[in-house]
């Protein structure tokens, strides 16, 4: 991004929303499924943005099972420290202008359960110390190697959802996340989604959970909501104007940017509704983070 107390508005890339993201004038697109495949035939897309950014949550698979992009453990290391790994083939085709990851894991290894495909830990859950250690170490690779390739943007990770499997100890508290955008020089990538279940499930309220980070330290925001059903909240990305707290947390910071003229990018990550979306955060935008007290359903557009 570049300094110039821009915030950018861009959508996630996926088949559904292909015809809508091609007509919606973005500032950039997302891309984050980093097949070979889906990029090239994509490309017409991808190259009538002005910018994409690039978010690693799976590896590239060449045809073989996905695997997760789990920044605590080796295999994710080695993968960063091949030269040839298709991460940067890639990166080569984007050009992104951000590069994103989720946070990673408090175990070697996880599986994945559950309607919305949360994660469960594998074998031994680290100590705090040993998670902050071996995440910042990978995050400094992962900087060096992308320096070395011509890259100059930002390095930014993603919050995660909190569940009681083992997986998500320590990394989904506020304070773990500063403390390690603050060691490792990177920037927070926002899901509000995780925030709302994960402030749930802590007992945190959400922009307290968001003050606790900083404002100040938050370089993207995934815009989204949670599901709600039946009493428990699931990570499966709804229209964020739907839900009070997703609506109330994008506007703290897109306010908290616009009052010091920070650089944001605002990423819809749901297909469901995406004009009616665009539409809110290009007012909210454009009125500094305030809704000017018109209804947000005002906003909903047909999603054919």
């Amino acid at each position: 991004m570049r300094d110039d107390g821009m915030i950018r508005i861009g959508a996630t890339l996926s088949p559904k929303n292909r015809r809508e993201i091609a007509d919606a004038e973005l500032d950039f697109v997302e891309v984050k499924n980093l097949e070979l495949e889906f990029l090239t035939s994509n490309a017409d897309i991808l190259n009538n943005v002005p910018f994409r950014s690039m978010h690693v949550q799976y590896l590239p698979s060449s045809g073989q099972k996905r695997s997760t992009f789990n920044l605590l453990s080796n295999k994710a290391l080695d993968v960063v420290k091949t030269d040839d790994s298709a991460l940067y083939e890639v990166y080569r085709l984007l050009k992104p202008i951000v590069i994103s990851f989720h946070l990673g894991f408090s175990s070697e290894e996880v599986g994945t359960e559950g309607r919305d495909n949360h994660n469960f830990a594998i074998g031994r859950i680290l100590s705090r110390e040993e998670v902050f250690k071996r995440i910042s170490r990978s995050l400094s690779v992962i900087s060096d190697r992308f320096r070395s390739l011509g890259y100059t943007g930002e390095i930014l990770v993603e919050n995660l959802d909190y569940h009681s499997t083992g997986a998500y100890e320590y990394v989904c508290e506020p304070g773990f996340i500063r403390e390690m955008v603050k060691e490792t020089n990177c920037l927070v990538l926002l899901d509000v989604g995780h925030v709302i279940i994960t402030s749930s499930r802590l007992k945190i309220h959400p922009l307290d959970f968001v003050r606790d980070i900083g404002v100040q330290h938050i370089g993207e925001v995934h815009v989204n909501s949670p599901l709600l059903e039946g009493g428990e909240w699931y990570d499966i990305n709804q229209p964020f104007y739907r839900l009070e707290e997703a609506k109330s947390t994008v506007e703290y910071v897109v306010q908290g940017k616009s009052r010091h003229r920070g650089r944001l990018l605002l990423n819809v990550e749901c297909d469901d509704e995406l004009r009616g979306q665009l539409r809110y955060l290009k007012r909210l935008r454009s009125h500094g983070g305030a809704t000017d007290g018109q209804d947000s359903w005002n906003c909903r557009g047909t999603s054919g």
